[in-house]
């Protein structure tokens, strides 16, 4: 349940990263903070998934598949956090001081 509550989380996330891309008329504090909350999200999702992995990993005997499922979930969280990085830099580059 707590991978479907993951799951269903990163639309959302990224919905904001693209209202925050179009968002023509905020102040350079306002989408640094918007940015920094939507890294924070991304960052307590991987988190999330990872104590998730290590609990089915240390409790329940998972076959080598899921365990590689699971694997590829959170390593699909890293490039999203990637583009992340990229959008900053050239929000930082329009917008910033």
């Amino acid at each position: 349940m707590l991978l479907q509550l993951i799951a269903l989380t990163i639309p959302p996330v990224v919905v904001l990263i693209r209202l925050l891309n179009r968002s023509e008329n905020l102040e350079w504090q306002f989408r640094k903070l918007s940015f920094g909350l939507v890294v924070s999200s991304v960052a307590l999702l991987i988190a999330g998934a990872v104590a998730v992995l290590a609990y089915f990993v240390a409790s329940v005997q998972l076959a080598a598949t899921v365990v590689a499922g699971l694997l590829l979930v959170i390593l699909g969280l890293v490039p999203l956090g990637a583009f992340l990085a990229v959008l900053y830099r050239e929000h930082r580059k329009e917008h910033g001081p």
